[in-house]
Formats: C-alpha cells, structure tokens, sequence
C-alpha cells in the first residue's frame, strides 16, 4: 500500500506539474518534472559514468514525471523506457514528453531478462519497503555486465535509531545507511563501480523554471489536502538534509552474474523471466492496443450520457487515455524491434 503522503507527491503533484508545463511551455518541462531532487550536474555525472550513448535503451525504475529520462534522451540520446506505480506520474510523462511509459511496480518490471542496456534508479529506493526486489529485478532486465546508475538518500544512523531521534523520517520513506545499501546492492548482483556525493546547486535558469512552475501549482491547488500532504514530506526532508541525519549519493554500479540463475517468473504477475523469447512482449502489445482501440472507438458523448457506475473511464479523460496508451504502445514495440535487430544476422 502507498502512504497518503507518498500517493500525493509522486501522484496528484505529477499531474498538476504537468498541467502547469503545458500553461507555461515546454521549455519548464524538464526542470519541474525533475521534482528537485535531479539536476544537471547530477544527471550529466549519472549519464557519463553509465557510459549512455545515442541508442542506449535506458530503463528508468520509479521514472515520476519523466525528467531524468526526457533529458538524457535529449542530451545523450538514449532510448528512454519508463517505469513507475503511479498512473497519475505516467500519464504526466506521457503528456511532456511523449515516452514509453509502463505502470509497474518496480519489484515486478514486466520485461524480458537481458533487454536492457543501462538503468537508472533516480531518488527511489528509499520509498519503497522491499529494496532488494528492485534491486533483483533490475538486475534481471539488464544485459550482462550492463551499468545502474542510482541516486540515493542514506542515513547517517540506522533506522531502528531513530525512534530516539526529534527528527522522524517522512510518511513511507525508509532510508537505508550506506553500509546497509552496499549490502544490498552486494547482495542483489551489483558491484559499486564509483561514488561521490550529489554535486550541489542547479544553475539559476534551472531553478527558476522549476520554481515557478511549483508556483504555479501551489497557486492552483494550494487548498487542496494532496498539496498539503507534499509540501508536508518536502519540508521534513529538507530538515533531514539540513542535520545531516540524511545525505544524497550518485552510485555507478554494474551487474555481476549472480551465483545462481533467477527461478522463472510467474506469468499471472505482469512479470517474464529471462527465457530469451518475445511471447510476454507480443501478449502485452495486443492487449494495449485492444485497450487503445476500445478507448479510440468509444464515443464520449455517448458515454458521458450513461450512469457513472457504467463509465469504463471518464469520457473527459478519453483524449489523455489514448495518449498514455500510445506510449505504453510504444514501449512494446520498442522491445519488439530491438529482439528483431538483436536477431537480425
């Protein structure tokens, strides 16, 4: 289950983010879709330590609103895969920035083992409980040897210390320390390659876009409990951060061959195991798009004329429906034509 807290900032707010980029323009889309907790210094670091390059296919696990991606895919040309739990979030990307967007949880990445070639896990661990099968299941999706790049908050004292603590953590943010991270990563198949620090301060420019359209947001939906609930989490981390009871890292790790091959994965999940065929791609891609041709072909005033109990999505939201389809649409396909390249003599 999500907490409430965790539910309005990576949910409401990313679709309030998105609807204030399309007031302001595009060109306040990658700044207020980073959520403050990436910026260009950060990212660049992250995206020359992955070695991503001009057709590097990029899954990015807990993606948001789809900032971190959008700007490696402009700057290094990548081929962006979004993954996050959270519709509102997906929708939000699909809306900004026209990526493939996949709603899944991170411990259940419904793709092929060895179909990707680099990860990136930006400021997500420490919001989910069960860390080590996300860490698993990227490591399953990755082709051997393929980078992970990670932004992560770490404690300076384990969490069991912090009951004793003036300074709880944030509504459903459990922080690891860095010793108890690099267990996991360790433990999960992953070397750390390298760390530093995050690099501080976002130029002016960068700021000042994502600035104005929080304030944008804040302007809008400020009564609203969602907001409250967010502004709430950003408060408390920053006083985190500013006690030096949390910090943020930027790992490189890359996958090491585990000790034992993985155990298939159950197909009632949304989940593949790395079998080495196409069958869950080529299944996936014709139910989005029976989906796609159901919505497509739906009236909306028809629709809107029936009880709401018979509604299968609101007529209003028919036009961003088809849109958050195509890009999952997308996504499919994308795995699609690299199996038939990968495959091609």
């Amino acid at each position: 289950m999500i907490a409430s807290a965790m539910a309005a900032e990576f949910g409401d707010v990313a679709g309030w983010t998105a609807d204030a980029v399309e007031h302001l323009g595009e060109g306040y889309a990658i700044p207020a879709a980073c959520r403050g907790s990436a910026d260009p210094a950060g990212l660049a670091w992250l995206a020359e330590a992955c070695e991503l390059g001009a057709g590097t296919r990029l899954l990015d696990v807990g993606a948001g609103a789809g900032g971190p991606a959008a700007w490696a895919a402009e700057r290094f040309g990548v081929r962006p895969i979004l993954l996050d739990p959270m519709p509102a979030a997906c929708r939000a990307a699909a809306r900004l920035f026209g990526l493939p967007v996949v709603t899944a949880d991170g411990g259940r990445i419904p793709l092929r083992g060895g179909s990707v070639d680099a990860a990136w896990c930006l400021g997500v661990l420490d919001t989910v409980q069960d860390k080590a099968a996300v860490l698993r299941e990227i490591h399953r999706v990755l082709r051997p040897g393929a980078p992970l790049g990670l932004l992560a908050v770490v404690a300076r004292d384990p969490l069991d210390a912090w009951d004793s603590q003036d300074f709880p953590a944030p509504e459903g943010n459990l922080f690891p320390t860095r010793r108890e991270l690099d267990e996991l990563l360790a433990g999960t198949g992953f070397e750390v390659i390298e760390r530093i620090d995050r690099p501080g301060g976002a130029p002016l420019s960068w700021t000042r876009r994502a600035e104005r359209a929080a304030a944008l947001v804040a302007a809008e939906h400020g009564a609203d409990r969602a907001h409250a609930l967010a502004v709430r989490q950003s408060r408390s981390l920053t006083r985190l951060f500013a006690t030096g009871q949390i910090s943020m890292q930027l790992i490189h790790a890359d996958g090491r061959p585990l000790g034992a091959p993985s155990a298939p994965a159950t197909r009632g999940g949304a989940m593949n195991g790395p079998t080495g065929d196409n069958e869950f791609e080529i299944e996936f891609e014709a139910e989005v798009q029976a989906e796609l041709d159901l919505v497509a072909s739906s009236d909306a005033e028809q629709v809107a004329a029936l009880p709401v109990s018979e509604w299968l999505f609101d007529p209003a939201d028919a036009g961003r429906e088809q849109l958050g389809l195509r890009n999952l649409l997308g996504a499919a396909q994308e795995l699609e034509t690299d199996d038939l390249r990968d495959e091609t003599p």
